[in-house]
C-alpha cells in the first residue's frame, strides 16, 4: 500500500516477506506490509514513537514507528492481539480507508460484515446501523466512551474503527445487543508530519484534509486534522453535505512513565437531507432514482464539540492505571419533511391499494421535527495488570465509570398528524419538492431527561498453559433516569423515573494448540434499558430492561507463514424479553417478545503475496421474531436483515508508483419490517481504485463507486404502510484525491 508519512512507515528491521508478520502483531512495532491492516491500531494511550528515514525509496529505506490511535480496546480492555481475542471483531484500519476514499464511518463500516444500515426519522437521528440484525442507533463509542447518536460522523481523524460483535455489556455497559462500534482518534506522533489532500467528485465533491503533526520536546508532539466539505450525492442531486472539522490533539510524556493526551473535537454539518423513496405495494415505488419527495427547505443541522483528557502511569511494565475524563457537548435541529401517505381519516388517501395505477397515486408530507441540545460528562478509570499466581498467568483488565447524559430535546407540532394535505398532496410520479410551507411551526412538547451511570468491571484472561485460557469478567451498572415532559398546548407536565441495578457476566475458553492457531467458545450477555435513548413513556417507564445473550464458537488461524489470518464463528444471539405491544390492549407494552439470531461469519484479512492484500467477510444470519404481541410477526424475519452478505476490498502494489484496489457488497434480499410486508431487493456494489504516485511526497488517487450504476436501496425505515421510506444507494461516481505527504 502507498506510504503517505510516518504514520505508514515500515518499522526499523521489518521483514521483507509476510512469514515473519504475524509474530509482530499485538507489539507495539505495525509493518507496512499491511499488518496494520490486520490489527488496526496497535497499542492503546497515544504511545507513538517514529524516526524518520534515511533513504527516499520506501521498500529499501525502513524507519521505526509505532502506530496508534487516542484509545483502541484492542491492546486496552482487550489486553490480546486479534488472533487471541475469544470473539469476533473486525478492524477497520485508516489505509482502507483512504483507498476507499471513505469519508464517512458508515461508508467505513461497509467493510464489516453483518451490518446494515438504517434510515432515520423523528428520535433516529445521525448515524444508525444494525449488527448481526439488532439496532446498534445507540452502540457507537469514540475511543472507548459512548458517542451520542445524533449526528452524521466524518473519518478525518480516524486512525481506525473497531467493531465488536456479540453482546458486550461487561465492556461496555447498556447496548451492545448485536455488537458496539469504537471509533479511535488519531494521536501525537514523535516524527514530524504534513499530509494535506484534496478531492474532486462527480457528486460535486470538493473536500479538503489537512493532518500535520509536530513534536516539539523528546516526548512530547501536538497533532491537528481539519477537514472542509461540500457534495451531494451521486443521482440523488438535491442531497446537500455541508460540513467542516477540527481535531487538535496534545500529548505530554509519548512512551514515558506517565503520559497526558489532550484531545478535541469539533464538526459542524448543515445538510439537505435525503428523505427517501416510499414502499408501493410492498416495494420500493418504481420511480427514477432521482425522485425527491421532500422539499427544498428541508435542513438538518448539527454542532458537536467533544473534549477529552486522557491521563495513563505505568507503575511497572505490567501494570499501569488509566483515566479517560470528557465532556461532550451536541446541538442539532432536524427540519425535513418525509414522504407519507397519511390516513383517509386525516384527509389523505392512506395506503395505496394494491393495482391501483402509480399516477393515481399522491404521497403526503410527514414533518416530525425536532431540535435540542445532548450533553455527556464521563469518566473512566481502568486497572490493567499482568501477574502469575504459581504457574498460572492472568491478564487483568477493571475499572469504574461514571457517566451523566442529559437531553434538552423540543418537537415541533406536525400538522400531518391532523392534516394530511397541510401541504399540497404530490404525485407519486412527478414531486414538487417547491411547495412551500404554511408557515413555521411551534413547539409541541419539550422533554428534558438526565440519566446517571454508575458502574464497576473485571475482566481475567487465565492462563493455565500456554494452550488454554479462561476469561472471565463481571459487570456491575446502574442505569437512572429522570425524565420531564412539558405539553406546550396544554401546559401539562408529565414526570417518570427509571432505574435499573443489574449485573453482566462474561465467560470464554480458548484453546491454542500452536502459535498460529486459536479456537474458542463464548458468552456474553447485553441490556438495554426502558431509558437507553434518554426518553421514557408512560408505556415503558415501569418495565425492566430488554435482555440478551450469545454463544459463539469460532476459529482463528494464520496461514502463509503468518502474512494471512483465516477466521469463522457461528454463533447465536437471543432477545427473549423483548418490548412488544399486549394482544389483548395495544395501549400496554410488555417483555413478552423474544428474537433470535443464528448465524456464521467467516473472514479473511491479511496479504496473499508482499504485493497483494486482502480483506473479505462474509455473515450467513437468520433472525427471527419467536415470539411477539403481534401474530403475524411471529416466524417472520427480523428488518433490515440480510440472510447473506459478502464484503470484499484487496489491493495489489504493482510497482513502487503504482497500486490498484477492487472490491464491493453483495446482499440478498431484505424486509423492511416485521411482518416481510416490505421486500428490499439484493444487490451488488463493485467499486475500484487506482492510485499513482510519481514523487514520494504526492499520491494521485483515482476511485470509482458503483461501477455498475446498479439501482439498489441501502437505508430502509418502515412503521407501517402509510409512514415508510427507503434511501437510494448512491449510483455511478468518480473522485480524484491529491495527496500530498511532505
Amino acid at each position: 500500500m502507498t506510504t503517505d508519512g510516518p504514520s505508514e512507515a515500515t518499522a526499523k528491521g521489518c521483514p521483507t516477506s509476510p512469514s515473519l508478520l504475524w509474530p509482530r502483531l499485538g507489539t507495539l512495532g505495525v509493518c507496512t506490509l499491511g499488518a496494520s491492516s490486520l490489527i488496526g491500531a496497535a497499542a492503546a494511550h497515544a504511545d507513538t514513537t517514529a524516526n524518520p528515514a534515511s533513504s527516499a525509496d520506501p521498500d529499501t529505506s525502513l524507519q521505526e514507528v509505532t502506530v496508534t490511535g487516542v484509545r483502541p480496546l484492542v491492546q486496552d480492555k482487550l489486553p490480546e492481539n486479534l488472533q487471541n481475542i475469544p470473539q469476533t471483531v473486525t478492524v477497520v484500519p485508516e489505509e482502507v480507508i483512504e483507498q476507499q476514499s471513505d469519508t464517512r464511518l458508515e461508508q467505513a463500516l461497509q467493510n464489516v460484515p453483518g451490518i446494515t444500515l438504517n434510515a432515520g426519522e423523528g428520535a433516529a437521528r445521525g448515524d444508525t446501523v444494525n449488527i448481526r440484525g439488532f439496532s446498534a442507533f445507540n452502540d457507537f463509542f469514540l475511543d472507548g466512551i459512548r458517542d451520542a447518536a445524533v449526528y452524521t460522523r466524518d473519518s478525518f481523524d480516524l486512525q481506525s474503527v473497531e467493531v465488536l460483535k456479540g453482546p458486550s455489556a461487561v465492556l461496555f455497559g447498556r447496548g451492545s445487543t448485536g455488537g458496539a462500534i469504537n471509533q479511535v482518534s488519531k494521536a501525537p506522533l514523535l516524527a514530524p508530519l504534513d499530509v494535506f489532500t484534496s478531492d474532486f467528485g462527480t457528486n460535486d465533491l470538493f473536500r479538503g484534509t489537512a493532518d500535520v503533526n509536530v513534536p516539539f520536546a523528546a516526548d512530547d508532539a501536538f497533532r491537528v486534522n481539519a477537514m472542509g466539505e461540500s457534495s451531494s450525492v451521486a443521482d440523488r442531486d438535491f442531497v446537500e453535505n455541508r460540513r467542516w472539522g477540527l481535531a487538535p490533539a496534545i500529548s505530554f510524556g509519548i512512551g514515558a512513565q506517565d503520559t497526558l493526551t489532550l484531545a478535541y473535537l469539533h464538526q459542524q454539518e448543515d445538510d439537505r437531507p435525503d428523505t427517501g423513496i416510499p414502499f408501493v405495494d410492498g416495494r420500493p415505488a418504481p420511480v427514477p432514482i432521482g425522485t425527491d419527495y421532500g422539499l427544498a427547505t428541508d435542513r438538518t443541522t448539527s454542532n458537536v464539540d467533544i473534549a477529552t483528557a486522557l491521563y495513563k502511569h505505568d507503575f511497572t511494565s505490567s501494570v499501569s492505571i488509566a483515566n479517560t475524563l470528557r465532556y461532550a457537548h451536541y446541538d442539532f435541529d432536524y427540519r425535513f419533511d418525509a414522504p407519507n401517505f397519511g390516513s383517509v381519516a386525516d384527509g389523505g388517501q392512506g395506503p395505496p391499494v394494491p393495482g391501483v395505477p402509480l399516477d393515481d397515486i399522491l404521497v403526503g408530507r410527514d414533518a416530525p421535527d425536532s431540535s435540542g441540545i445532548q450533553t455527556n460528562i464521563d469518566d473512566q478509570l481502568d486497572l490493567s495488570a499482568r501477574f502469575n499466581t504459581g504457574f498460572v498467568t492472568h491478564d487483568f483488565v477493571g475499572g469504574v465509570e461514571y457517566s451523566r447524559q442529559t437531553s434538552d430535546l423540543g418537537r415541533y407540532v406536525n400538522p400531518f398528524n391532523t392534516n394530511n394535505n397541510w401541504v399540497p398532496e404530490t404525485p407519486l410520479l412527478g414531486p414538487n419538492p417547491f411547495e412551500a410551507l404554511p408557515g413555521i411551526q411551534p413547539l409541541s412538547s419539550y422533554q428534558d431527561t438526565t440519566a446517571y451511570v454508575y458502574s464497576a468491571y473485571a475482566t481475567d484472561t487465565i492462563g493455565f498453559t500456554p494452550y488454554l485460557d479462561l476469561l472471565a469478567g463481571a459487570r456491575y451498572d446502574e442505569f437512572s433516569a429522570d425524565y420531564d415532559q412539558l405539553s406546550v398546548p396544554s401546559d401539562a407536565l408529565l414526570h417518570l423515573s427509571h432505574v435499573d441495578r443489574l449485573g453482566s457476566p462474561r465467560a470464554a475458553l480458548e484453546f491454542k494448540p500452536t502459535p498460529t492457531q486459536t479456537y474458542y467458545v463464548f458468552y456474553g450477555t447485553s441490556f438495554d434499558p426502558s431509558a437507553e435513548a434518554l426518553t421514557l413513556t408512560t408505556k415503558t417507564a415501569d418495565l425492566g430492561p430488554v435482555k440478551a445473550e450469545t454463544y459463539e464458537a469460532g476459529a482463528k488461524n494464520t496461514l502463509l507463514d503468518g502474512g494471512l489470518i483465516l477466521s469463522g464463528a457461528v454463533f447465536q444471539t437471543t432477545v427473549d424479553n423483548a418490548q412488544t405491544n399486549d394482544p389483548e390492549n395495544p395501549n400496554i407494552t410488555l417483555l413478552e417478545g423474544n428474537q433470535r439470531v443464528d448465524g456464521l461469519e467467516l473472514g479473511a484479512t491479511g496479504h496473499i503475496t508482499r504485493q497483494w492484500e486482502i480483506t473479505a467477510g462474509y455473515t450467513y444470519l437468520d433472525g427471527r421474531t419467536i415470539a411477539s404481541g403481534t401474530p403475524a410477526y411471529v416466524g417472520k424475519a427480523l428488518p433490515n436483515v440480510a440472510r447473506d452478505e459478502i464484503d470484499l476490498w484487496t489491493e495489489y502494489r504493482i510497482s513502487r508508483h503504482w497500486e490498484f484496489g477492487f472490491g464491493g457488497n453483495w446482499f440478498t434480499h431484505r424486509y423492511g419490517d416485521s411482518g416481510e410486508q416490505a421486500y428490499i431487493p439484493g444487490y451488488t456494489v463493485a467499486n475500484a481504485m487506482v492510485s499513482y504516485r510519481p514523487t514520494e511526497d504526492l499520491t494521485l488517487q483515482l476511485n470509482g463507486f458503483n461501477l455498475l450504476n446498479k439501482y439498489y436501496y441501502l437505508s430502509p425505515y418502515y412503521t407501517s404502510a402509510s409512514e415508510n421510506h427507503v434511501l437510494p444507494g448512491p449510483g455511478r461516481s468518480g473522485s480524484l484525491t491529491i495527496r500530498l505527504a511532505l
